[in-house]
């Protein structure tokens, strides 16, 4: 008998539909239970639809990246807020500052996807593209 190699623990092998269906439900716990990740969310499917309509497939898939960076920054932070409370449902300085850390993280990351987000939005709205190769001859 199998099992993970890790811990010792759970079922045996490794079937992919199974981590598919763990990795979903995660997610939805994420979207449904936290709404500075559901609100981005809807914000970044937006943003994609509109950077896959008019955006060059770079700046798509650019946006994509920096996107799927905070979202899943952002459900880190959650994480760790959550464990933190569950670990010490009180208040305690070493929790505060854990989670203060963790929080600071999360906006490291969305402040690029803002600045992301905003020269997509500019691009979009002054029809000038700020990044194109300018040869001189």
């Amino acid at each position: 008998m199998s099992c993970n190699n890790f811990r010792r623990l759970g079922p045996a092998g490794y079937h992919p539909l199974r981590k598919f269906r763990l990795a979903v439900s995660g997610i939805k716990h994420a979207v449904f239970l936290d709404f500075s990740v559901r609100y981005k969310l809807v914000i970044s499917v937006v943003f994609l639809v509109i950077a896959a309509v008019y955006e060059t497939l770079f700046h798509f898939l650019f946006l994509l990246a920096v996107t799927g960076l905070m979202l899943a920054v952002e459900v880190f932070n959650t994480i760790i807020e959550a464990l933190c409370d569950y670990i010490q449902p009180g208040q305690n300085e070493s929790i505060r500052n854990i989670k203060d850390m963790a929080a600071g993280a999360a906006y490291i990351v969305i402040f690029v996807w803002y600045v992301v987000l905003g020269v997509v939005l500019y691009e979009l709205l002054s029809a000038i593209e700020l990044f194109t190769p300018q040869f001189r001859h």
